[in-house]
């Protein structure tokens, strides 16, 4: 330490000779960094330890690659820790502040602009979305063609599809807020057209396979950065109307976000299938033949897999933030705060999602779709480990617990049943809230799973389950229902979506069935049962609740 010389009524300076070196770096971010590491393992680490003791004591059987799948899981936790440190970084502080000024500045076309375009671009961003581009490829085309022209032909178009649909679900959210209507009011329309298109395509040969795929898309776009930027544009225009803040002006518009997308799917369906728009089984084999060459010829191992994923994520981390920096400059007329957090924040979403890709490729890809694939070995009739009867069952409980334990360690989750425990004055105990939506996951895997195991109809499944949550919102207070219908968005996170898809995919392949999904859509709709229910029971019983409602 230096000491300047200085009078006796002059300010004594002082300087530091501080050498920055690694260590005081290592030891100031250090504690910081491990409890958002620790955030991340904590969601993971629960649902796969579950998959591997399944597959290594229930199904007996050896982890293929284990090392491989592990390093593939540690950067699936290290993705997410960097893209989610990135999105708060760099992407929250400019939405917030377009969400809190933007209603008080623009006229409401603009509004309605500004929601469906970041509601649209923000989609491509989100890291559970890559679940639909990367798992296509398990869907064997001899048993669905036009499934697996979409999932592997025709992918851009489906993500188009849905970014859309969660744009129209934004603008169907705020002029919710303009109009004062209830969540039971808004969601009626949406809800009717998914149901028709859904009946119609039943019927229809090819559409038929794009029902699991077209209601699941509805729970995979609204995650860690379309649901920030939809409720900062939703809340700050309830303020700027001067609707009175009562803790529920979040609730309603990620319901109506993950509507529309699975509306636009399976219209699109329709069409193609009408219009004869599907590849042939001479197609196929052309573009089968051209595919394996080019994997052949552009097979890098792990830096072609990491390169090709830094790419797809800038293709969808950077058009979002153009859309946000555009907004604020040209439509606010606004300076840019913070410009270099702002650009460390990107750099650091898109290391994280490429991360969470490669992770997802080489680590939950590989694992679910082994646990999923030899599943059947637990009833198989030509030498099954618990027999036909017992062996099933011993499946559907493993689906259970897999959707309650991964539910529970969804951080958002923990965040709902915080809000809600305030919101209805202690009444509706965090305890239950997160309890109640875990059971509804699992109920809703046992259905999902028993679908693929015994050859129904994703037709059999969805009707009579919206049919059961129509019913229930209709007789529910619009707290409730708001708060049950939100609870099924926060079950499918960017952890649970992949696993699912993955499970679901193999388990089908190895039952020969023609499609696994749909365990999304039931892990989403059975958690908004279960809070419904509950919270009539919570309703009638407490009088507390019944205060709140007052």
């Amino acid at each position: 330490m230096q000491e300047s010389q200085a009078s006796p009524d002059a300010p004594v300076h002082v300087e530091y000779d501080v050498k920055i070196t690694p260590k005081l770096v290592w030891a100031i971010v250090a504690p910081y960094t491990s409890a958002k590491f620790m955030e991340q393992l904590k969601a993971l680490l629960p649902v796969s330890v579950f998959l591997f003791a399944f597959q290594l004591l229930a199904l007996r059987q050896g982890v293929a690659s284990a090392a491989a799948i592990t390093a593939g899981l540690l950067a699936v936790i290290l993705g997410l820790m960097f893209f989610i440190e990135g999105i708060r970084l760099g992407v929250m502080p400019l939405g917030e502040n377009i969400g809190a000024t933007l209603p008080a500045k623009a006229g409401m076309v603009m509004v309605m602009l500004v929601a469906f375009a970041l509601g649209t671009i923000a989609t491509f961003a989100e890291p559970a979305v890559a679940a639909l581009t990367v798992l296509g490829g398990g869907v064997k085309y001899e048993n669905a063609p036009m499934l697996w022209d979409f999932l592997n032909n025709r992918t851009f178009m489906i993500l188009l599809l849905a970014a859309a649909g969660v744009g129209m679900g934004s603008i169907n959210g705020i002029m919710r807020f303009v109009r004062n209507k209830s969540l039971k009011v808004t969601i009626m329309p949406g809800l009717a057209i998914c149901v028709v298109l859904t009946v119609i395509a039943a019927f229809d040969k090819n559409a038929r396979d794009l029902i699991g795929v077209a209601w699941d898309a509805g729970g995979i776009t609204t995650g860690t950065v379309t649901a920030p930027l939809v409720l900062a544009l939703g809340v700050g225009m309830a303020r700027a109307l001067g609707k009175s803040d009562t803790g529920m002006s979040g609730f309603g518009i990620i319901t109506l976000c993950s509507i529309w997308p699975i509306a636009l799917v399976m219209a699109a369906a329709l069409v193609c299938s009408w219009a004869g728009i599907i590849v042939t089984p001479e197609q196929y084999a052309a573009l089968k033949a051209a595919a394996a060459t080019a994997a052949t010829a552009e097979s890098g191992g792990l830096l072609s897999l990491v390169w090709e994923s830094f790419t797809s994520s800038c293709t969808s981390v950077l058009p979002l933030m153009a859309v946000l920096f555009g907004v604020q400059k040209f439509v606010l007329k606004e300076p840019v705060r913070n410009l270099d957090q702002i650009i460390v924040g990107i750099a650091l979403a898109l290391i994280g999602l490429t991360l969470f890709k490669v992770g997802l490729i080489t680590g939950l890809n590989p694992l679910g779709d082994q646990v999923g694939s030899k599943a059947t070995l637990a009833f198989d009739p030509n030498g099954g480990i618990y027999g036909l009867a017992l062996g099933k069952i011993i499946v559907l409980l493993f689906a259970f617990v897999v959707g309650y334990g991964a539910s529970l360690a969804e951080p958002a989750l923990m965040s709902l049943g915080i809000t809600v425990e305030e919101v209805t004055a202690g009444a509706f105990k965090k305890f239950l809230v997160m309890h109640s939506v875990g059971v509804g996951v699992g109920l809703g895997l046992i259905i999902g799973v028993a679908r693929i195991l015994f050859g129904w109809s994703s037709l059999a499944i969805m009707l009579p389950s919206y049919g059961l949550v129509l019913l229930l919102t209709m007789i529910s207070d619009e707290k409730y229902v708001n708060i049950g219908w939100d609870s099924g968005g926060v079950t499918t996170g960017d952890i649970t979506s992949p696993i699912l898809i993955a499970l679901g995919l193999g388990v089908a392949a190895a039952v020969g069935g023609a499609e696994g999904f749909s365990l999304i859509a039931m892990g989403s709709v059975w958690p908004i049962i279960s809070v419904l229910a509950l919270g009539l029971f919570v309703n009638k019983t407490t009088p507390a609740a019944r205060a709140a409602e007052k």
